[in-house]
C-alpha cells in the first residue's frame, strides 16, 4: 500500500507576498532617513542656538560610548530585573482575576468597581508610599510594576472572558463537558488574544513604573542616572539616558510582538 508522505498531510503554506515584503523594507529605510533627517536637525540646531539645554546628537553618542565602559550594564540590570520581576507577578495575577471575575457575573459585579477605583488613581503617585513602605532597594519597584501589570491585564482579560461566545459553552456542555475542560478548550484559547494585548499595553507602562521609581529613590537603575543628570544640570547625560530608554522601549515592543505572534500562532495556521 503506498504511503501518503507527511509532507503532504501539512497544511501548504502561502507563498511569500513579495509586495508586501518590499513595502515592508521601503518603509524601514524610509523611517532610517527621517531619523537621520532629526539628527542633523538636531545637530544644526545646536550649531546655531547652542547646546548647553539641548545638547549634541555627537555629544550624546560620546556618552553613551563612555557609559558602556562603565557602569550602564548595572543600571540596565538593575532596571530589568524590576521589569522581568513586576511582570512575572502582575501577569498572572491579572490574567487570572480577569477569567475569574470575567466568568463570575456576582463576583464581577461585587468586586469590579474596587479595582476601577484603584485604577482611576495615577499609580505612579503610589510609589512614594511603597518607598516609605519597603524602602529605596528594588522591592517597592517591583511591587509598583506589578500592581501596574495586574491591573491592566486584568481589564483586557475581563472583557476578553465575558466576550466568550456562549453558544459554544453550551454546546460544550451539552456535550458533556465540565467546567474546567470548557475553560481550558473555550474560556482560555478566546482569552488569550486579550491577554496578550494586554501585555503589550503593560509593557511600556512597566518600564514607566520603574522608571518613576527609580527616579524617586533609588541607588541604581536608568530612573536614577536621569534623576542624577537633572540635579547636575547635565543635559547630554539626560540625553543619553533617554536615549537608552526608547531603545528599551523598541525592544519592548518587539519581544510583546513576537510573544504574542508565538502565543497566538494557531490563528494563522487556522485561517
Amino acid at each position: 500500500m503506498a504511503t501518503v508522505p507527511s509532507a503532504a498531510l501539512r497544511r501548504e503554506r502561502p507563498p511569500p507576498d513579495l509586495g508586501a515584503i518590499a513595502a515592508r523594507r521601503q518603509t524601514v529605510l524610509w523611517q532610517i532617513g527621517v531619523g537621520l533627517a532629526l539628527l542633523v536637525a538636531w545637530q544644526l540646531a545646536a550649531a546655531l542656538f547652542g547646546d548647553r539645554w539641548i545638547s549634541r546628537p555627537t555629544l550624546v553618542a560620546v556618552r553613551l560610548w563612555s557609559w558602556l565602559g562603565g557602569d550602564l550594564y548595572r543600571h540596565l540590570a538593575t532596571t530589568l530585573a524590576e521589569v522581568f520581576a513586576g511582570i512575572g507577578i502582575g501577569l498572572p495575577i491579572g490574567a487570572a482575576l480577569g477569567l475569574w471575575l470575567g466568568r463570575s457575573p456576582f463576583a464581577g459585579s461585587l468586586l469590579r468597581p474596587f479595582v476601577v477605583a484603584l485604577y482611576s488613581i495615577p499609580l505612579v503617585t503610589l510609589a512614594p508610599l511603597f518607598v516609605m513602605w519597603f524602602g529605596l532597594e528594588m522591592r517597592p519597584k517591583i511591587i509598583m510594576i506589578s500592581v501596574v501589570v495586574c491591573l491592566i491585564v486584568f481589564f483586557n482579560t475581563f472583557r476578553g472572558a465575558q466576550s466568550v461566545d456562549e453558544d459554544l459553552v453550551n454546546s460544550l456542555k451539552i456535550m458533556g463537558s465540565r467546567g474546567r475542560e470548557t475553560f481550558v478548550k473555550i474560556v482560555l484559547p478566546a482569552s488569550m488574544a486579550w491577554i496578550m494585548s494586554g501585555l503589550k499595553i503593560a509593557l511600556p507602562y512597566s518600564l514607566v513604573a520603574a522608571t518613576v521609581g527609580e527616579m524617586l529613590a533609588a541607588r541604581t537603575g536608568i530612573g536614577w542616572l536621569i534623576s542624577k543628570a537633572a540635579s547636575q544640570f547635565d543635559i547630554t547625560a539626560l540625553y543619553a539616558a533617554l536615549v537608552v530608554l526608547m531603545v528599551l522601549g523598541l525592544c519592548f515592543s518587539k519581544a510583546a510582538t513576537s510573544i504574542e505572534q508565538w502565543f497566538l500562532r494557531w490563528r494563522h495556521v487556522s485561517q
